[in-house]
């Protein structure tokens, strides 16, 4: 098996990060890592230059992960605007081997290597380390991605979760979904907790609450709910019950008995109100499977590092195996 250093890097919906990844112990080492915003540069090789002009790394091959759609020659970030042309890409950087994954496979596939301060507790449990993993969360979008243990290592399963329909239960959720469905037909999770969907889901919460509008910026609400402003706290909390829910969805499709992560930029913003009681029973109170849930531990990925770490441990797995 050929070792050496990695080039990995993760071009999501708001900024490009790369870095040099080492393995040692099977545990990975990266490097300082390089992060600027995406809206800085017309294309993703434009990022990419400026990350090898400025560093001058040294690699024997590279592990990208992308906010879209991979498996073809070619992968359209529409968050972004970019069209990454793979081939291009890999003769650009020297290497036999370009692995391109989504990002979010990537986020996925590390959170089994993730320890210490990498991870926030959310609720403990007792987990089976034999068992499923499900990871989800909403940054700019809404990923997902499953784990299944095989010998040796781990299968990730992606997929679009994240458009799943926004499951209301509050009479505040049925009017917001209600007033969220007249204008674009279908709400999905990603549009009631994601940064896609946070313009349209403020706005009707504003109509909603009675309350005159305000030009908020994501960043101004978490301001103010920590303030206790009424509606930025109802928004928090009305994001966290949704996330809460559609990860127990995920946890029964999977039976995570091996624990579920919450990842993405927003839940790291929400993670206090992802704590409160309200939010929790979204997760484990599930009828006749309550059981089933109270052992799965959940934990909040808190590292910018860890699609980096995903996409280098991806790396090694397809060279281990020849597929992913």
């Amino acid at each position: 098996m050929q070792d050496g250093t990695l080039l990995v890097g993760d071009a999501g919906g708001t900024n490009v990060r790369f870095a040099l990844a080492a393995f040692k112990g099977g545990r990975v080492n990266l490097s300082e890592i390089w992060k600027r915003p995406g809206k800085d540069f017309d294309t993703f090789e434009m990022a990419l230059d400026a990350y090898l002009k400025e560093t001058s790394p040294d690699y024997i091959g590279a592990s990208f992960g992308f906010a879209g759609v991979t498996g073809g020659s070619h992968v359209e970030l529409l968050n972004r605007g970019w069209t990454v042309d793979l081939a291009a890409v890999k003769q650009r950087l020297g290497v036999d081997r370009l692995v391109a994954i989504n990002d979010f496979i990537a986020m996925a596939r590390s959170a089994p290597e993730l320890t210490g301060e990498q991870l926030r507790l959310i609720c403990a449990g007792k987990p089976d380390p034999n068992a499923s993993l499900a990871i989800g969360g909403p940054g700019t979008g809404f990923g997902v991605g499953l784990l299944r243990r095989i010998e040796p290592g781990w299968v990730v399963i992606g997929g679009e979760g994240g458009h799943q329909a926004f499951t209301p239960e509050t009479d505040i959720e049925w009017k917001l979904a209600e007033k969220l469905r007249k204008k674009l037909g279908y709400v999905s999770n990603e549009i009631v907790t994601a940064g896609m969907g946070f313009d349209d889901t403020r706005d009707a919460l504003f109509e909603i609450m009675g309350l005159k509008h305000k030009p908020l910026t994501q960043a101004e609400v978490i301001d103010a709910a920590h303030a206790g402003d009424p509606l930025a706290l109802e928004f928090c909390r009305l994001r966290a019950r949704a996330v809460m829910t559609a990860m127990g969805n995920m946890a029964l499709v999977a039976n995570a008995a091996g624990g579920v992560f919450i990842a993405g930029g927003v839940s790291q913003r929400l993670e206090p109100w992802l704590k409160e009681r309200a939010a929790l029973d979204r997760f484990y109170k599930r009828g006749v499977r309550t059981g089933l849930m109270k052992p799965m531990p959940l934990n909040l990925i808190a590292s910018e590092a860890a699609p980096l770490i995903g996409s280098a441990h991806l790396w090694r797995d397809e060279q281990m195996r020849g597929w992913l």
